[in-house]
């Protein structure tokens, strides 16, 4: 077995997926799982029997056998094989419709590992006929309350995961298998993903190494939007950067209708992203590609952005995604662009007139590049930038490492959005005071404070608060999480915690710059040498020390000092303040998927279904029959559900799926449906009157 570090496993990409399987992260983790080298002899015979079964697939079984014994070495060394009549009749799982199947093969780890595999006739998987080979593996695996299984004909093969309310898989297509008379990288993804200790638990009670790595996959989902939201922040500030002036004329509009219109704006663009992502908009369509969509607009400035000040001295991204946004707010029923009117509180325009504040913001927001030149090309491509990359984390020998990569927005459910919008509630917007600067330290949550405070700070002051930066001197990354020590020193409404990011940052071009910033931080800049030596971050200057030791002080303490000032922002200017219980404070909460799913599971089982194994099968799910006896259609279409406070929609969502399950399970309990004249006909009760529904 080979280790290897790397960022993707090799073949993933070339696969067919539905639905969320393995993200980036965990991807780069199995890619350190990768197998050697198959040897010559067996890859040989693996293009005999390729050849053989893409000619005539009909001796199926020994294909597979074959290809998962000698190619992924799923064997008797690591366990056993039991095979068709040979599968003992305790696999036998009953699915809703009445019909009890177990798998055609079944291979049982040393250490109680489980690989189910299903064969089918059908040409295709998962379409047509073979739709319900796919929905009967599915059955099997959830009455089992297990989680993955291989469905194969011999010329697809699919690795399916049966989550709780969900499925995910992806495909291998023998077809791809060997590109010029080599194995492609499809052999070397099989052979990682579906190898024997991939599926063999470490020990007792733990799970193995491809479950846990799906099942840590949907977690990661949290964190990417975690990581999302902040660049969603990041890409809001350069918005309102770009309007700052504009947003300043408006009369009697909070900063916080300001804040909350630039993020309406950002969530249009991921909403958007998102909708493309899964052909909800029409990527395909040339024209709307190339002259609306987000992707096609990001190619664009990328090809443009080789050429120095092209996107600088540009302006019509902007407008050209105001159009996006009217597009999908109005519809088009032209021809060669159809697409329908969303409609929607959030691509609602803005109106100047409006009485609401967030409303009368949007409209700057969306028509201010009519009047005056505003967000320049590059910096509109530094938004997009911000909501199409982000950073992950992977492993790396024995510790782990961060890395850029791009968002999957088809690998982003759609209950994880609202994670995005949780991340900026956190935030508020203000305005540096005229008194003076706003400086921004690099130390912890990026404290900020007016730089008059700063240079009226004693020794002991400073000293206090970089005790901690000290007790880990050469760790940057590791400074004082919080300010309390500042704040005893200061009024409350003079401390705040920043983001870190002032809206008008200083430029790196300082023939730019104006002679306010220039002064204010060449102050801080002087302030913030006088700290680092205070704190003893760098060696104290005495006599002895040679021309050379002098000049490499010099330059270790302009470096700290620079380092330690993170922004300057000037009077009048725009910034954001991190506040710790905003959304506390407005009552805004998000519970995620992982939590919103078991919830929603365990309160609603007992409604929907009769327990008939005792309280301890409230533990099991839904399908396992003779646990759990659906409740006839009639009482479950009945309930009501109610979830008043409602966000983003993951209760709802949650419940909806289950509802859907339970009641596709009772009708078929409870025999109401009926086949008649190619029709299903579908019995309910309502009002005490019988009622039936027809479906094809």
């Amino acid at each position: 077995m080979t280790s290897r570090n790397t960022n993707s496993l090799p073949g993933w990409d070339r696969l067919r997926h539905g639905g969320l399987l393995l993200d980036s992260a965990r991807l780069a983790e199995l890619a350190n799982l990768v197998p050697a080298r198959l040897d010559d002899y067996t890859s040989q015979k693996l293009r005999q029997h390729a050849n053989a079964m893409l000619e005539e697939p009909s001796n199926r079984s020994q294909f597979v056998r074959f290809v998962l014994e000698s190619v992924c070495h799923v064997d008797e060394g690591s366990g056993f094989w039991v095979r068709g009549s040979r599968v003992a009749p305790s696999w036998n799982r009953q699915t809703v419709t009445g019909e009890s199947l177990k798998p055609n093969h079944l291979w049982r780890g040393k250490k109680r590992g489980l690989l189910p595999v299903f064969i089918d006739s059908a040409k295709r998987l998962g379409i047509g006929n073979g739709r319900r080979t796919v929905s009967r593996a599915l059955a099997w695996l959830r009455a089992g309350g297990d989680s993955l299984a291989v469905l194969t004909n011999g010329l697809q093969w699919r690795l399916l995961f049966a989550g709780l309310d969900y499925d995910a898989w992806c495909e291998w297509d023998l077809d791809l298998w060997f590109e010029e008379g080599e194995l492609s990288p499809q052999v070397t993804c099989l052979r990682t993903l579906i190898q024997a200790q991939v599926w063999e638990p470490d020990d007792e009670g733990f799970e193995a190494p491809l479950l846990k790595a799906i099942r840590d996959t949907r977690k990661g989902q949290a964190d990417l939007s975690e990581s999302l939201g902040e660049r969603v922040r990041k890409a809001v500030e350069i918005l309102i950067q770009g309007h700052g002036d504009a947003l300043k004329e408006l009369d009697s509009v909070e900063r916080a209708d300001i804040y909350r219109a630039a993020c309406r704006i950002a969530m249009r663009c991921v909403v958007i992203l998102f909708a493309e992502s899964r052909d909800l908009l029409p990527r395909s369509n040339a024209l709307y590609h190339e002259s609306y969509g987000l992707n096609g607009l990001i190619e664009q400035l990328d090809r443009r952005a080789a050429h120095k000040h092209a996107l600088a001295e540009c302006y019509a991204a902007w407008p050209r995604i105001l159009a996006l946004f009217e597009l999908v707010y109005e519809g088009s029923h032209h021809p060669d662009l159809p697409i329908m009117a969303y409609g929607g509180g959030l691509f609602e325009p803005g109106r100047r007139d409006s009485e609401e504040g967030i409303s009368r913001a949007l409209a700057i927001f969306e028509t201010n590049c009519h009047e005056s030149t505003v967000l320049p090309d590059q910096d509109v491509r530094q938004v997009l930038e911000h909501l199409t990359r982000t950073t992950i984390r992977i492993r790396q020998g024995r510790g782990t490492t961060r890395i850029e990569a791009p968002v999957d927005f088809s690998d982003l459910s759609s209950e994880y959005i609202g994670l995005l919008y949780e991340g900026l509630l956190d935030y508020d917007l203000k305005t540096a005071p005229p008194e003076g600067p706003v400086v921004f330290l690099s130390i912890g949550n990026q404290p900020a404070l007016p730089l008059s405070t700063l240079e009226k700070m004693d020794n002991g002051t400073v000293k206090s608060l970089f005790k901690k930066l000290t007790k880990h001197k050469g760790r940057q990354e590791e400074h004082p999480s919080d300010v309390e020590l500042i704040a005893a020193h200061q009024p409350d409404d003079q401390l705040e915690r920043s983001s870190g990011h002032d809206i008008h940052s200083i430029r790196e071009d300082f023939d730019s710059v104006t002679d306010d910033r220039y002064q204010s931080r060449a102050r801080a800049d002087q302030w913030a040498r006088r700290a680092v030596q205070i704190a003893g971050l760098v060696e104290s200057a005495n006599h002895r020390q040679t021309r050379q030791d002098q000049v490499a002080r010099e330059r270790t303490l302009r470096a700290k000092a620079d380092q330690l000032v993170e922004r300057v922002v000037l009077p009048g200017e725009w910034y954001l303040v991190r506040w710790g219980g905003t959304r506390k404070g407005s009552g805004s909460f998000y519970t995620r998927p992982g939590l919103a799913i078991p919830t929603v599971q365990r309160t609603l089982r007992p409604l929907a279904y009769n327990s008939t194994a005792g309280p301890k099968s409230e533990t099991q799910t839904a399908t396992q029959t003779g646990r759990w006896k659906p409740k006839t259609p009639e009482e479950i279409l009945d309930l009501t559900v109610c979830d008043p406070a409602c966000g983003s929609g993951t209760f709802p969502l949650a419940t909806l799926r289950f509802l859907t399950e339970a009641l596709y399970v009772s009708l078929h309990s409870h025999q109401r449906i009926q086949a008649r004249d190619g029709r299903s006909i579908v019995e309910i009760l309502q009002n005490s009157d019988d009622h039936t529904r027809e479906g094809g």
